[in-house]
């Protein structure tokens, strides 16, 4: 270590030097949708965001993702993927670790003997064609379905949903709601009219 030398005269007239090690600042920033902490010096944040640590004292930084989330990156004094990440306190540093949401799959499959669409919203299926897409973990999407002329839609299964209104889900998991469609029956009566012979 280099210490700062400070130089004292004593009463006595001789001189005296303190060797004083300077102290800097490690700061996190509040995360959203996590939490870090340091194997010293008591970061536990949100809650406890900062400390101070003497020079050249090496700390360690933990990042903690919420469930539906992952730790993306630290930004601030440095960035870096690492995690944990190594901090040599050179100087008073502060640092942000970033999270983002988990991303899973909605799947919407047809069945039955009709046709029809779904969609979605927020937008993603359009089905018809598209029928699958993924969305932020906690998105709620709501699915409406649309038979075509001669068929009707007679209802939901999977994602928690049944009957024949809209189907909301709350993606928490790859999750399939299947739309059933139904063709169309018609009665076709026929009479028979018995003339007179002439």
């Amino acid at each position: 270590l280099e210490f700062r030398r400070v130089l004292f005269r004593s009463s006595g007239g001789n001189d005296v030097v303190i060797r004083v090690i300077p102290k800097y600042t490690l700061t996190v920033t509040t995360p959203s949708n996590g939490s870090v902490t340091s194997d010293i010096g008591g970061i536990n944040c949100p809650g406890t965001c900062s400390a101070s640590f003497d020079e050249n004292t090496t700390v360690n930084l933990t990042a903690t993702p919420s469930t539906g989330y992952h730790f993306v990156n630290w930004t601030g004094a440095s960035t870096s993927t690492s995690n944990p990440l190594s901090v040599t306190m050179s100087a008073a540093k502060t640092y942000t670790a970033n999270f983002a949401p988990d991303q899973f799959s909605l799947t919407v499959n047809k069945t039955g003997t009709g046709s029809g669409t779904v969609t979605s919203v927020p937008s993603g299926i359009n089905c018809g064609a598209t029928c699958t897409s993924n969305y932020d973990y906690n998105t709620q999407v709501t699915l409406s379905a649309n038979a075509q002329t001669g068929s009707t839609f007679t209802g939901w299964s999977g994602g928690g949903c049944t009957g024949t209104g809209s189907c909301v889900v709350t993606i928490t998991a790859a999750t399939t709601v299947t739309a059933n469609f139904t063709l169309n029956q018609y009665q076709l009566s026929v009479s028979k009219e018995i003339g007179r012979a002439h």
